[in-house]
């Protein structure tokens, strides 16, 4: 008699917030699921899930920390949800064989973490039409954002250059250390690109954002051959080898991608709903040179996201 194949452990860090939890009930029926953050005074703390605190991910600690975790839970599959832990989680791949991580190559984090210098490769490779401005040559109404951050932190749009001395002022920067790029109208899009290590296209899942604070509060799925053709040459010119996150613009028949995050994103419950489960879909066509039989995306379901309250 064969013996039965244990369950892989799936650490998800950042637990803080709704998609990780949604997440975490998803996969624990087929996983153990492992959570982490850096505050205890979470609802993931208080889940009938293994919890523990470890510092933020730009710590001197984390790797420490992450480290003792994966050996202590035998840990199989790590799913990072914050920039700063990206790189860490990369390099602490290489010192365990068995463990993988759901997120793309060093060098295309690293690439991706710069938003200036993401928004100018896709351009040059017109893969997109949006390029940044140089000092002199800014043109309003334009956006202005950290060449490094996450989610909408530091991002305003401007329309006159007193507007830009004062941006630079309020949050004592200098324009070497900022991103000015047009302003686009236009549909906002997230888009969810599963991408397998070996660099195999799993799917592509555009999501039309109908409300945005910060993060997407509300979205639908939907066909769009424009950012799918946009999505493709991203993978066949970048070879992420991990799935990875489009923020872009449609207008006028013309994709305008202003960020690209090295890992899965908040929508990622979307995609679970509309396409499949993106942490499942990279375990299962893990090492694999041929997708095959690949969920079809089903247009038109909604995310409406809400918080959940938790009494202990």
């Amino acid at each position: 008699m064969t013996k039965a194949k244990e369950k892989k452990n799936i650490l998800i860090t950042c637990a803080g917030g709704s998609a990780p939890l949604y997440l975490a009930n998803v996969l624990k029926r087929k996983y153990n699921v492992f959570l982490v953050d850096a505050s205890p005074n979470i609802a993931a703390a208080k889940l009938n899930l293994p919890f523990a605190q470890v510092p933020f991910g730009n710590s001197p600690k984390y790797f420490a920390v992450l480290n003792s975790l994966v050996q202590k839970w035998h840990i199989d599959c790590i799913v990072p949800g914050a920039d700063e832990e990206l790189l860490k989680v990369s390099r602490l791949c290489q010192f365990f064989p068995h463990l993988s991580a759901v997120i793309p190559t060093p060098e295309f984090i690293v690439t991706c973490l710069n938003k200036k210098s993401t928004m100018q490769l896709l351009a040059n490779n017109k893969i997109s039409f949006l390029s940044p401005f140089r000092r002199y040559q800014i043109h309003y109404p334009a956006i202005v954002k950290p060449i490094y951050g996450r989610g909408s932190r530091q991002v305003h749009k401007i329309t006159t250059p007193r507007e830009l001395t004062g941006y630079l002022k309020l949050y004592n920067q200098k324009f070497n250390q900022i991103l000015v790029h047009p302003y686009i109208g236009g549909t906002e899009y997230t888009v969810s690109v599963i991408v397998n290590n070996l660099n195999e296209l799993i799917g592509i899942v555009p999501k039309k954002v109908i409300i945005k604070q910060g993060i997407t509060l509300a979205a639908v799925t939907e066909k769009n051959e424009l950012i799918n053709q946009a999505c493709k040459k991203i993978v066949f010119t970048l070879k992420p080898q991990g799935p990875f996150n489009v923020q872009l613009k449609v207008y006028r028949r013309k994709v305008y991608i202003f960020e690209i995050n090295p890992r899965l994103s908040t929508t990622s419950v979307l995609t679970d709903k509309a396409f499949g489960n993106e942490i499942e879909l990279y375990l299962k066509y893990f090492n694999q040179t041929k997708i095959i039989n690949p969920p079809h995306l089903k247009p038109g379901v909604y995310l409406y996201r809400y918080y959940e309250n938790v009494f202990v």
